[in-house]
């Protein structure tokens, strides 16, 4: 019996471990129940929303220190060029919210002089010349979009 409910509990650990990762389809890239796509081509911030809205998917929406950390680890080991992310300040200047779900940013990290609003930006990306961390741009700047669905 004591064997038997060992071997379950074996089972079940490779089964959830299983169905986490085999939510993401080709090309998406798991990660804590998320999938994630670099998109190929550089889009507007709001061309790149209208696309992946399309797809059941959103510009990334970055929850904490270590899902942030993770994508720029993986932009950073594909060597991706600048990359959009879901937030933006453009309803209401200098409050950081992630696109359509309105909600505040829950952490940041903003490169050195960051956010600088520099000829009216109010799009966010992970910035290669910053070592991926986050920029504020002109929207209609062309970026490759990262986006993420549940």
């Amino acid at each position: 019996m004591k064997a038997s409910i060992i071997w379950f509990i074996i089972i079940a650990k490779h089964v959830k471990d299983i169905s986490s990762t085999a939510c993401c389809e080709d090309g998406w890239i798991s990660y804590n129940s998320h999938c994630y796509l670099i998109g190929q081509e550089e889009r507007t911030f709001m061309a790149a929303h209208h696309f992946y809205d399309q797809q059941a998917a959103y510009l990334v929406r970055i929850d904490d220190y270590w899902e942030n950390k993770f994508l720029k680890d993986l932009l950073r080991n594909l060597e991706v060029s600048d990359t959009w992310t879901g937030l933006s300040d453009q309803r209401s200047e200098g409050i950081w919210r992630w696109f359509n779900t309105y909600n505040h940013a829950s952490m940041s990290d903003w490169g050195p002089g960051e956010p600088n609003n520099l000829g009216n930006e109010d799009c966010v990306g992970f910035y290669t010349e910053k070592n991926y961390h986050w920029n504020d741009f002109k929207c209609n700047r062309k970026l490759r979009p990262l986006c993420e669905k549940l």
